[in-house]
């Protein structure tokens, strides 16, 4: 057999005569001589015959006695050579480099290997791993944590979800969350018992992430339990995010018409107050019976559901109610409840659905006739943004003069301006305006964004 060094002029050499050692050799003697051309091939000083080696780790050699010769030179390669040779242990997926792997987990001073390595447990490891890959998502390496969720998403084993399970129950708040998270990134169907007790959990951050899980892996036979959650939810952004994981669910119902009804009907089982208090939550998911009930509510006389019919009609999700909602402005005599509406207003006006960009700027033109304070014109100046038009632009530029509203004007033009596709095709006037910008604004985002799309350059949003 032809020896390595007669063969180091380039790679081309040795990948025939692995291709003869394939294809002619006998199995046994080839074998030997390949996992050892291997092996000599991985300490080479040569980063292309480094490669041919790692490849063969990858595809050949197959066994988990060259598993374990190939490991076992872990402990004797560069740092960088070490993260090649992990990842092709990894997708070679044999246990048997498992007991090397571990012991850089251990002992390895580089975070790079570090990370390669706990990556590689995913392809190699079982439920043994599971203590150890739970203890990295709590590490201060942020690398290191994403290598440990990667690679408890793909751990192997029918016991590993339920041993996540097991181990949720005694770990505190923020190891709760992150087993939530396993879960989800496991698909783990089988856990969902867990997540509705999880669902009404003391620690906001559990319920939270609980909910999300039900918006990745629940159907509507998880109502019921989210509406649980929902109601255990504080008020403001846990209950929004709650509502919108519902809201997530009931969505896989084709028709939107007919997704409430799972909702409706799990909300007739509960008492008048959570009744009530759920309304909000009916009318994010939209559909004609959702409607009814919204309306029901607002149309009474009593000053609790009435309250709470206003409150579910201003969180409705689509622009079918928009002239209803215009009419309630106009004839709005409390103040408070008039300010409800009409930020609803707006917030419709923006929504894209599949109105086109002078329908969302007509709505915007309707609200600002419709404004009564610089507040409600300002938040109009705001919102214009979202309808990607020059019209747009010709609309806001009367404010930029105003110095009430000049700063907004100018953060909702550098807005328009960043969507190519509106400011290439009337780029002189776009410029013009831009020059404005760079003079009234004191705002230094803006103005670096107003000179950047004035040169044809991009700007990453933070």
């Amino acid at each position: 057999m032809q020896s390595c060094d007669s063969l180091k002029r380039g790679s081309f050499g040795f990948v025939v005569l692995l291709g003869l050692l394939v294809n002619v050799v006998p199995a046994q003697e080839k074998s030997n001589e390949l996992i050892r051309m291997v092996l000599e091939l991985l300490h080479d000083n040569d980063i292309d015959m480094r490669s041919v080696g790692l490849e063969q780790v990858r595809a050949e050699a197959k066994g988990a006695e060259a598993t374990k010769q190939f490991a076992s030179q872990l402990s004797k390669l560069t740092p960088p050579v070490q993260v090649g040779l992990l990842r092709a242990l990894g997708s070679r997926g044999d246990a048997a480099a498992k007991p090397d792997v571990l012991s850089l987990v251990q002992s390895s001073n580089d975070e790079s290997v570090r990370v390669a390595a706990i990556e590689a447990l995913g392809d190699l490891g079982d439920a043994a791993e599971l203590p150890l890959l739970l203890k990295m998502l709590s590490g201060d390496s942020n690398e290191m944590q994403r290598a440990a969720m990667k690679s408890l998403s793909r751990l192997r084993g029918s016991t590993v979800n339920a041993a996540v399970i097991s181990e949720m129950k005694n770990a505190n708040s923020a190891g709760r969350v992150a087993m939530i998270d396993v879960l989800v990134s496991r698909r783990a169907l089988d856990s969902m018992s867990q997540i509705v007790m999880a669902a009404g959990d003391q620690d906001s951050k559990v319920r939270r992430a609980a909910m999300s899980a039900f918006a990745e892996l629940g159907d509507l036979s998880d109502v019921p339990a989210m509406l649980q959650g929902i109601l255990k939810a504080e008020k403001g952004a846990e209950r929004d995010a709650a509502e919108k994981a519902l809201v997530a669910v009931c969505s896989r119902k084709t028709k939107p018409e007919l997704r409430a009804e799972p909702v409706l009907a799990a909300r007739s089982k509960l008492d008048d107050a959570s009744q009530l208090d759920l309304l909000s939550t009916v009318a994010r998911v939209g559909g004609a019976k959702a409607l009814e009930a919204v309306e029901a509510a607002l149309a009474s006389t009593n000053p609790s559901q009435h309250e709470a019919g206003l409150q579910a009609f201003c969180k409705w999700p689509d622009a079918g109610i928009t002239d209803r909602l215009v009419k309630l402005i106009e004839n709005s005599t409390n103040p408070i409840e008039r300010s409800m509406e009409f930020k609803a207003l707006v917030r419709l006006a923006s929504i894209r659905e599949k109105r086109n960009d002078q329908e969302r700027l007509s709505r915007f033109k309707q609200a600002m006739s419709l404004a009564k304070s610089a507040n409600e014109q300002a938040l109009v100046i705001e919102k214009c943004r979202s309808a990607y038009s020059v019209d747009t632009l010709r609309y806001v530029l009367p404010y930029l003069d105003q110095p009430t509203f000049s700063e907004i004007t100018c953060e909702t033009i550098v807005e328009l301006a960043h969507h190519r596709e509106v400011r290439e095709p009337n780029k002189a006037e776009f410029d013009k305006v831009l020059d404005r910008v760079l003079q009234v604004s004191k705002d230094a985002i803006v103005k670096d964004r107003a000179q950047r799309y004035k040169n044809g350059q991009t700007w990453q949003r933070p």
